[in-house]
């Protein structure tokens, strides 16, 4: 499959991921096929990585799922609770995932090149 080609099947996965609220199993289904093609569009630079830093790599991604995770759900709860949020929730919460998605990309970037000189 070609890079653009997996790409827009990325960005299928999310939209469906986000409009079906209601039907959880589609959701299951889209997210994990989703994760699948994220590893399709990283295939090729995937290789240029040793085995040592592909798992160092991996680990690093878990741990940082789990943190921005962790931020998400944290962030939330406290804009529910701090009547300053009350009326622009909605902004609150996709600045939050903006924000947090951001900084772990930057974190898996940085780590990402200080592994390819391995």
């Amino acid at each position: 499959m070609s890079r653009n080609t997996v790409f827009y099947l990325i960005l299928l996965c999310l939209f469906i991921s986000v409009a079906m609220t209601s039907f959880e199993v589609i959701r299951t289904i889209a997210n994990v096929s989703c994760f699948v093609f994220v590893l399709l569009y990283f295939k090729d630079e995937m290789k240029t990585y040793s085995r040592k830093a592909l798992a160092i790599l991996s680990i690093c991604f878990l741990f940082l799922v789990g943190i921005c995770a962790f931020i998400m759900l944290q962030g939330q709860t406290l804009m529910k609770q701090h009547p300053f949020f009350t009326g622009w929730e909605t902004i609150a919460r996709i600045l939050l995932i903006i924000v947090s998605l951001s900084i772990c990309a930057f974190i898996m970037r940085k780590i990402s090149n200080r592994l390819k000189r391995l």
